[in-house]
């Protein structure tokens, strides 16, 4: 029998303990994870029917592994639990199902891998003279498709031209991307009425985690559930306004009146504000960037701990890895902090690469997991990539549980593109997999081996026109060139089996990511650097003290005792003009820590 969690604090329980809807505004450190993982809990217990679901909605799938695992390791059946992102959702609870009331799915479609579309945006944007992708960032809408806020005004017409062909393209292929899924869903789920009536009679309840983030299409999507007739299901949001760093890209922190009115929906707003990860010190001072206001509270174990917050403006980029390599050695040798519990942040991908490269050099004793070193893309969503999480996993009781849920996946893809059926069952195909013996070293030739040998003992031959065949091709086509980028742009050989078997198992290294991709986590110690107007905010964002304050205040809520943070000079824009410090930071009156390296 599981058994809930007894430790939750008052504003915890009350949140979990709330009848109706709810809207939790949750503090950064303040043990949302749990709190939400704890409704999950309970509402699951709760359930009478297998007819009955649980649905957790998640803004990536790292998210929804954590939640999956820890309802798991409490012992609760997680049979009548659903959790993904979001277009995970609407692939398999709308798309699929009911995909033969829309005109563009009724004919057949394919979900386009993550490769084949970057390839196909960027050759379309090259022959309407723009440089690749990412001058094409584009979101669905309840209404269309919406640009990227960070588009220059003056390429719009051009990016339009874009995305029209692209879309063209992609009808004639009978293929959908992402912004598609999502688009197709809510004109179903808008043009049928039966959709959202079955969906609501099935869910009990839909937690929503990191609801900031959330775009005006999803908010559609699911309130048209909750004002179905008849509808029961209830609602569970919780996120932070004040991290609402998305927004360029639709993320909206929907306000409490809104929302009732959009779900029809009678909904509590709650908060949690004890802040159980960071220090007053860090406390006090990410507080400072603030867009909404908030009371936080430091209420953890370490919140008296006097660190290091450090603000260096003076720094020359020629001097920076050798600043951050003393500051890495700082942490773990005098205040023996473990390397995983330091985390090397920038705003963008690119300021990452040559410094993850250079340190690597500097240190070579410590292990980094940084951008371009692994050589896994974005590819979650790929059949052939979920295959690999098993082929690179260790068969170890430890591992049983996550590895048997991975297999589950595999096989219900396999059933639903009728190459077995229903009989196989996730535990036969582990026992497949794990007397699959390859001699390969290198890390491509071990997963192709190991996938020939995975279709040859299930007995399965793949057609050109097959979807998982195309999978494979993309699969391997995007790792074959993020590894050649690799090799030659960083001058690592990433292409061994250490080196993939390394990408599952617990972070190990220093962390070293951009400050969208720490979202949720938290270290011992935050260094970051260029922060420089243009970069925080964007430069295309310029004057926008709103999207500079939240990405400042999601930097400083990840430290628990150590904030280093760097406006180094020597940063020039393409017309050779020095980058000045980010205003925000450079105007915030706050007494630092001296240098302590």
């Amino acid at each position: 029998m599981a058994e809930f969690d007894k430790s939750l604090n008052e504003e915890q329980l009350d949140a979990v303990n709330a009848n109706g809807s709810v809207l939790l505004v949750a503090c950064p450190g303040s043990g949302k994870t749990r709190t939400l993982i704890e409704k999950i809990a309970r509402e699951l217990s709760r359930v009478k029917s297998h007819r009955e679901y649980v649905v957790a909605l998640t803004y990536t799938h790292v998210a929804a592994d954590e939640i999956r695992e820890r309802i798991g390791a409490r012992g609760i059946s997680v049979d009548q639990l659903w959790v993904g992102t979001i277009h995970s959702f609407c692939l398999e609870w709308i798309i699929r199902p009911y995909s033969i009331y829309h005109e563009s799915l009724r004919n057949g479609f394919r979900v386009l891998d993550t490769f084949d579309q970057e390839e196909l945006l960027d050759n379309i944007a090259k022959q309407h003279g723009l440089r690749n992708r990412y001058d094409c960032d584009h979101f669905a809408t309840s209404t269309g498709y919406a640009l990227d806020s960070k588009i220059d005004t003056r390429l719009r017409p051009r990016v339009r031209a874009v995305i029209d062909q692209y879309h063209d393209e992609l009808s004639a292929m009978r293929a959908i991307d992402f912004e598609m899924m999502l688009k197709y869903s809510f004109d179903l789920i808008r043009d049928h009425a039966p959709v959202a009536r079955r969906l609501s009679q099935m869910f009990r309840i839909i937690a929503v985690d990191e609801y900031q983030d959330t775009r005006e299409i999803q908010y559609q999507i699911l309130s048209l559930i909750f004002k179905a007739p008849g509808s029961n299901t209830r609602l569970f949001m919780v996120g932070d306004p004040n991290q609402a760093i998305f927004t360029s890209l639709g993320g909206l922190a929907m306000p409490h009146q809104e929302l009732m009115a959009l779900t029809n929906l009678d909904i509590h707003q709650m908060s949690l504000r004890q802040n159980y990860r960071s220090s007053r010190q860090i406390v006090e001072y990410f507080t400072l960037f603030g867009v909404e206001k908030a009371e936080i509270v430091a209420s953890g174990n370490a919140h008296d701990w006097q660190g290091c917050l450090t603000y260096d403006r003076n720094l020359h980029r020629d001097n920076l890895i050798e600043h951050i390599a003393s500051l890495v050695r700082h942490s773990i040798e005098k205040l023996g902090i473990p390397a995983s519990q330091i985390c090397i942040v920038a705003p963008w991908w690119i300021h990452l690469s040559s410094v993850t490269r250079a340190l690597v050099e500097r240190m070579p004793d410590l292990e980094f997991n940084g951008p371009g070193l692994t050589p896994f893309g974005e590819n979650r969503d790929n059949f052939w990539y979920k295959v690999s999480r098993i082929a690179l996993t260790e068969a170890s009781p430890s591992h049983f549980f996550t590895r048997l849920r991975w297999a589950k996946e595999i096989v219900d893809a396999l059933v639903h593109y009728h190459f077995v059926t229903s009989s196989l069952e996730p535990r036969d195909f582990l026992r497949l997999t794990n007397s699959i013996s390859v001699e390969e070293t290198t890390g491509m030739a071990f997963l192709r081996a190991f996938f020939n040998k995975v279709l040859n003992e299930l007995k399965i031959e793949l057609r050109d026109d097959d979807e998982l065949k195309q999978q494979m091709d993309s699969f391997f086509e995007r790792m074959n060139s993020r590894i050649t980028r690799i090799r030659s742009s960083e001058g690592v050989d990433v292409d061994d089996l250490h080196t993939f078997q390394r990408v599952f198992r617990p972070r190990a290294g220093v962390v070293v990511s951009t400050v969208h991709g720490i979202k949720g986590a938290e270290f011992d110690t935050v260094i970051a650097f260029a922060l420089y107007e243009g970069a925080i905010p964007h430069f295309s964002e310029l004057g926008n003290i709103a999207a500079a304050k939240r990405s400042l205040f999601v930097i400083g809520s990840r430290a628990r005792r150590n904030l280093h943070l760097i406006s180094e000079r020597g940063r020039t824009n393409y017309r050779g003009v020095e980058h000045l410090p980010t205003q925000i930071l450079a105007k915030t009156q706050y007494r630092y820590t001296d240098s302590v390296i």
